[in-house]
């Protein structure tokens, strides 16, 4: 595994400085578009959500283009999907002082994304519902919604057996002991495979079973993880998981975490290493193949992993609150 380029999706938009929370898709044998949400910083009123295309012969994206504005809400996350003839983004919008007061929306393109559908309301609203990660299509069409409840730290993620139709059904309720969102995942062998953001320090893993419909015990993978978002992808028989390998702060940490209440944002060490792993046993161990980025006092975050092709992959990523970063890796 090596990486082929590593660059930037824009060098900077003036009016927006900063940039977040990055989202791929595949539309096409030639193209891949990402959609990313920027403003003079996240939760502000100005944050709209922008979108750029990318040329994978000629490894180029076009100028970042607004995407959705929204002038009463500042907007956030994203999860593009196709499905049939139609090109979908879910978005999320704050409607109070932070994310656990928030709606959720979605708009359709029927041409590959050069237009859009005014944005309609998500049927999955309420029980303080968001998203940060892919939808995963499943080998019999069925698509999996990781969704979670920020407000109790509760991954809850929804099946549809008819994705056009809006109707989704929650298959259980995930949950570590200090608190966990924004999974993702992959099918594997008959079953979904998942890991999980916590606030436990350690990104933790589950398996799915379609026979009995549970979620088996959450349990670490001894990777740390910073309460922050990590990717997650499977080609041939490799694991691929994108993340920050930092845990605990410990120069903050003077009790113990299993006993605190309420875990505060220096108990954490910083986003500032991201890397590759990699897993050829189905999630049971786990090898650092790739350190994408790592310096002192930055900030690299919020990876997503794209598959080009049975050999490529792409990851995309926050970097510095400023820019969207990306790397084209040979598997």
């Amino acid at each position: 595994m090596k990486i082929i380029n590593k660059s930037f999706v824009f060098d900077k938009i003036p009016s927006k400085p900063s940039s977040h929370s990055v989202s791929l898709c595949k539309i096409n044998d030639n193209e891949i578009i990402a959609f990313w949400f920027a403003g003079s910083w996240e939760g502000e009123k100005d944050v709209d959500i922008l979108s750029s295309r990318y040329d994978i012969n000629a490894d180029k994206w076009d100028t970042p283009k607004l995407f959705i504005h929204d002038p009463s809400r500042s907007l956030g996350n994203t999860a593009p999907v196709l499905f049939e003839k139609t090109f979908r983004v879910y978005y999320c919008a704050m409607e109070g002082k932070d994310w656990t007061e928030s709606s959720l929306w979605y708009t359709d393109s029927y041409d590959q994304g050069y237009s859009w559908k005014k944005p309609k309301p998500f049927s999955l609203q309420g029980e303080n519902l968001l998203f940060g990660t892919k939808i995963l299509k499943l080998s019999d069409n069925r698509f999996i919604f990781p969704m979670y409840n920020e407000k109790l730290w509760i991954s809850t993620p929804y099946i549809t057996n008819n994705i056009s139709s809006n109707k989704w059904e929650k298959i259980g309720e995930i949950k570590t002991e200090k608190g966990n969102i924004q999974q993702d995942m992959v099918e594997m062998n008959g079953q979904i495979f998942s890991l999980l953001r916590t606030r436990d320090g350690f990104i933790y893993k589950t398996l799915y079973n379609f026979e009995n419909k549970k979620w088996s015990t959450t349990i670490s993978i001894n990777i740390p993880n910073p309460n922050s978002r990590l990717a997650l992808e499977k080609t041939r028989d490799l694991l691929i998981c994108c993340c920050n390998p930092l845990g605990l702060n410990k120069e903050n940490l003077t009790h113990d975490p299993r006993k605190l209440s309420d875990i505060e944002e220096g108990f954490w060490g910083k986003r500032e290493k991201l890397s590759i792993f990699v897993s050829s046993d189905g999630g049971n161990t786990w090898n650092e193949e790739i350190i994408l980025e790592e310096s002192q006092d930055k900030e690299y975050s919020y990876p997503w992993i794209q598959i080009i092709d049975e050999t490529k992959i792409m990851i995309a990523y926050t970097y510095e609150r400023q820019k969207i970063a990306y790397a084209i890796i040979e598997i």
